[in-house]
């Protein structure tokens, strides 16, 4: 074999382990491609941190810190243990602020209504717009990061007090609608104690572990006073006109609904007694948002009834005396 001969052979040789080399590097790079595009969604309660643990009872399905408001956003779009408690809260708020828009097509319309009855029943719509929105929000950016998961648990708990708020000064709106003092009156409490309650929710210093019980001590009396009102009725028109006069009876079962949503969140039922079994659909915080809904639409159905008794009744009565 000549010497030119044997110098092409290797020159051929070194060619092939080169290009061996590049198809080892390009399949290299196909597999990271492969690991990075295929990343996991959801995890376990042992991978996530600390501060994103709050129910043992869930074991899965769980959304990883992101650092990121856009994988939030994205986490819109596939199915993980809080899609529920978005949606049940997201799809009835938007409702709500469709519903002040149609106000006046959807709400009885008698010849003695005024913009002063839409407006105490778009109060309504706008307090459960504002609660159920600020709520799902939350629930889908608490996976962001510590500080932002803390921003949106207060704006949780303040969307509670404005929807509260606002469902309380409307129903009394039509239950004192012939006495504006007692109105006025019930209001200005409702108010105060709403004002209270936003405060301790907001400000960092009520949030410390030593202000729990006054904290807790505070959302119990603005809750309370929702029976001022109804014992001065009581007194004042008698027990069936007060019944009536705030369709006490949707009130009761509003009552009912937001008490059992609580006594289930707060006892993690049912996923207490089976502990990953409801991860992604039935747990206590899911089934919580689905009865404030309903207690929600009681409330809405109490208010429009008040609104057509006071149109119906005590309008023509009052202009008859």
């Amino acid at each position: 074999m000549t010497t030119k001969t044997k110098m092409q052979k290797r020159s051929i040789n070194k060619n092939s382990n080169l290009n061996d080399i590049n198809d080892d590097d390009k399949t290299s790079k196909k597999v990271t491609t492969h690991t990075t595009s295929t990343k996991r969604k959801l995890y376990t309660w042992h991978e996530i941190p600390e501060w994103q643990k709050d129910n043992e009872y869930i074991h899965g399905g769980y959304v990883r810190e992101t650092n990121s408001f856009t994988e939030c956003i994205n986490s819109l779009f596939y199915i993980h243990n809080e899609t529920v408690n978005i949606y049940s809260h997201l799809i009835p708020g938007l409702i709500s602020l469709g519903l002040v828009t149609i106000d006046k097509y959807c709400v009885p319309k008698f010849n003695t209504t005024t913009m002063t009855d839409y407006l105490f029943i778009d109060l309504f719509f706008l307090g459960a717009f504002a609660c159920l929105t600020m709520s799902s929000t939350f629930h889908c950016l608490k996976s962001h990061s510590p500080s932002v998961a803390k921003f949106g648990n207060k704006l949780d708990y303040l969307g509670i007090v404005v929807l509260i708020s606002t469902s309380m000064v409307s129903i009394l709106y039509y239950g004192f609608y012939d006495n504006s003092f007692m109105f006025y009156l019930f209001s200005g409490i409702t108010l105060m104690f709403g004002t209270a309650c936003a405060v301790v929710s907001l400000d960092e210093k009520f949030r410390e572990r030593e202000w729990r019980p006054y904290r807790a001590a505070m959302f119990v009396l603005f809750g309370l006073s929702a029976f001022l009102p109804i014992g001065a009725g009581l007194m004042y028109y008698g027990s069936d006109e007060t019944w009536t006069r705030v369709q006490l009876k949707w009130i009761i079962l509003e009552g009912i609904f937001y008490i059992f949503g609580a006594f289930l969140y707060g006892g993690r039922l049912p996923e207490k007694y089976r502990p990953g079994k409801y991860d992604i659909w039935g747990h206590s915080h899911q089934i919580f948002h689905i009865l404030v809904v309903v207690a929600a639409l009681c409330h809405l159905t109490g208010l429009i009834e008040s609104y057509r008794y006071v149109h119906t009744y005590m309008i023509p009565l009052m202009m008859e005396a």
